[in-house]
């Protein structure tokens, strides 16, 4: 396992805090973090994942029953934006014991779309972001960095034994994300759209977005093209960087770069399988950029 920087803040937060939630993409190890902090944890911890149906029944059936059985431990719900419900329950149950380490919420989707509950937690949870492998954490092991630029940071892709497994498991990835995993989320597109539009936003790696121009060129309208861009920001695949302006009304109205958040899935979807193929290529530059 590659060493996280995230590990040394997660003790801290959880000692003041009743909730953390950890967040981030899916398969860039905040359940694997977890699990390896839960030795050196002040409480035993509970762990129930959502996408197992018997830990999902547990809460579904009594919920509020089930969770005061294990008052006196840490329960990591992995997975909670399958279940958003549960947040009126959790504010519930944590001011009834307001002490810090009481629950972990792992979660594949940004706070923004978590908040879609009636209850935020605010106050009461303290937020961060499991990014994929950074370069300082893969340097550590070795990793070099023209194999950490074209493989990204996800760690099952960075360890890949070789270029074509990487590129197999980057294939799977991108398939199951866009074709179940937002529709989980809410978005209402259908997996061929979203294919279409992924690839294309990698046209604009590095460059202003103009909503209008990408609808056009999908026969879509612009803020429909908006509204997806937002569920692919809020599911960690792109970053907007908004321009910078002393006047911040003009940060406001003027258009966002767009950038993917990992490397590998860029390099992916642009068809790259080895270094040689990438620095060639004409998204060399604006991969660059991004990473």
């Amino acid at each position: 396992m590659i060493e996280r920087t995230l590990i040394n803040e997660i003790p801290r937060l959880l000692s003041y805090f009743p909730a953390l939630g950890l967040i981030g993409p899916r398969q860039v190890g905040k359940t694997t973090l977890v699990k390896a902090m839960a030795t050196s944890m002040s409480k035993p911890i509970v762990y129930l994942d959502l996408e197992n149906q018997n830990d999902l029944a547990a809460l579904e059936n009594d919920p509020q029953w089930f969770l005061e059985q294990h008052l006196d431990k840490t329960v990591v719900i992995d997975e909670v934006q399958r279940m958003l419900s549960l947040f009126p329950l959790l504010r519930s149950l944590i001011d009834q014991k307001p002490e810090g380490g009481r629950f972990i919420l792992l979660g594949s989707a940004s706070p923004q779309l978590l908040a879609q509950s009636s209850e935020t937690l605010a106050g009461r949870i303290a937020y961060r972001e499991l990014t994929s492998i950074r370069w300082d954490e893969a340097q550590k092991v070795g990793i070099s960095l023209s194999e950490h630029w074209l493989r990204g940071g996800f760690p099952r892709a960075l360890l890949a034994p070789d270029n074509s497994l990487w590129y197999d498991w980057q294939e799977s990835f991108v398939k199951t994300y866009v074709e179940t995993d937002l529709q989980l989320l809410g978005l209402k597109a259908s997996p061929p759209v979203l294919q279409k539009l992924v690839r294309m936003l990698t046209t604009v790696q590095g460059s202003s977005l103009n909503y209008s121009n990408l609808g056009n060129s999908m026969g879509l309208s612009g803020n429909t093209i908006q509204g997806y861009i937002d569920y692919l920001e809020h599911s960690f695949v792109v970053r907007r960087l908004a321009p910078y302006f002393v006047n911040i009304g003009k940060r406001l109205v003027k258009s966002p770069k767009l950038y993917f958040r990992d490397s590998g899935i860029l390099h992916y979807l642009t068809n790259i399988s080895e270094y040689d193929e990438l620095i060639r290529h004409a998204v060399a530059g604006p991969s660059w950029e991004g990473y």
